[in-house]
């Protein structure tokens, strides 16, 4: 009997192993697929994402892969619904600024591959809220990072405020993970990333973590694009007393989603945006974005594009000329 015993035992192990086994070569091989569409799709009649998403039916909202591979300088703000990720390109080198929510991390890896973006040179985390850090994990996973920027964020228990296992991630793709602060100026493409503030110096208490946004202006040749997390107006005016005039930008993402908290008149007069993008989710519970954020919008004279109504928003960026091409356009021009 004890020795029947043992036999199940090692029949089950023996089960178990081969399990094991074959799950290990089958992630292996669906990772040396995604290699090789990745290098080489819409070549040597390989097909690309974009393609395979639609022979299998899924749905996609990226921005289009020829229209980034053609242009030097464009800002990407990703439907990624009640949340953030923005995707600046610059001469062929891309910089991703958040990742939206746990939801919507599979839509952000797919939109991001039928873009044709495999590597990224900066990922950047602007603050620990979860509409802003979601996808973080199936970024790392999925794509080649080579720097992970986080602001210096201090909590009273000391316990890291990231995603569980970010750091380690990180480690395993090979990814530097740096922390950044004011002042701090990073190269992309003939374009630089200069970080204006942020970290948790800037939260007033424990819940303010959206003052402690990383605020970032990016710039190439005449193109200035100005970033602020979920920076409210506490956060806005100290950007506004310290650079004033210097804040301005062609493009600016409107903070916290749209909420009237945020984009204060005090800001926006010296920004001067030509176009505002908001990300945020259709119909949110939170409503927005707010009609008093709007109106200060509208009164310095801005573009308004959401995501809510307009999908992903590709900025483009020639010869002095902002244009704005949404999944909106695209599905129209398709019908």
């Amino acid at each position: 009997m004890a020795n029947m015993k043992r036999r199940k035992r090692r029949r089950r192990r023996s089960k178990t192993g081969w399990r094991r086994t074959i799950g290990i070569v089958a992630a292996l091989l669906l990772a040396a697929v995604a290699f090789v569409i990745d290098r080489h799709g819409g070549r040597y009649g390989i097909p690309t994402w974009s393609e395979i998403y639609t022979t299998l039916g899924i749905s996609t909202d990226g921005p289009d892969a020829q229209l980034l591979a053609d242009t030097q300088t464009t800002v990407t703000v990703l439907d990624v619904g009640q949340g953030d990720s923005v995707l600046i390109g610059q001469d062929g080198a891309y910089c991703l600024i958040d990742t939206g929510t746990s939801d919507s991390q599979d839509a952000l890896v797919r939109s991001l591959r039928q873009a044709g973006v495999t590597d990224l040179q900066y990922l950047i985390l602007t603050h620990p809220h979860a509409d802003h850090t979601g996808g973080a994990m199936a970024v790392l996973e999925n794509l080649q990072v080579e720097e992970l920027l986080l602001p210096v964020w201090e909590t009273e228990d000391g316990e890291d405020p990231w995603p569980k296992g970010l750091r380690e991630q990180a480690a395993v793709s090979g990814t530097e993970v740096c922390e950044t602060a004011e002042g701090d100026a990073y190269s992309l493409g003939a374009g630089t990333l200069q970080v204006l503030q942020g970290g948790s110096a800037w939260m007033t208490d424990e819940d303010d973590a959206n003052n402690g946004s990383l605020c970032i202006l990016f710039e190439a040749g005449s193109f200035r694009y100005l970033s602020t997390g979920d920076a409210e107006e506490e956060s806005e005016q100290a950007l506004v007393d310290r650079y004033g005039t210097e804040l301005h930008a062609t493009l600016y993402k409107a903070g916290h989603h749209g909420s009237s908290t945020s984009s204060t008149e005090a800001l926006l007069s010296v920004v001067q945006p030509q176009a505002v993008a908001i990300s945020c989710g259709l119909d949110n519970e939170y409503g927005h974005p707010h009609a008093e954020a709007l109106r200060r919008m509208e009164d310095v004279g801005a573009e308004i594009y959401r995501t809510d109504l307009m999908g992903t928003i590709t900025f483009t960026y020639e010869h002095g000329t902002l244009t704005a091409v949404t999944s909106q356009d695209e599905q129209e021009a398709a019908a």
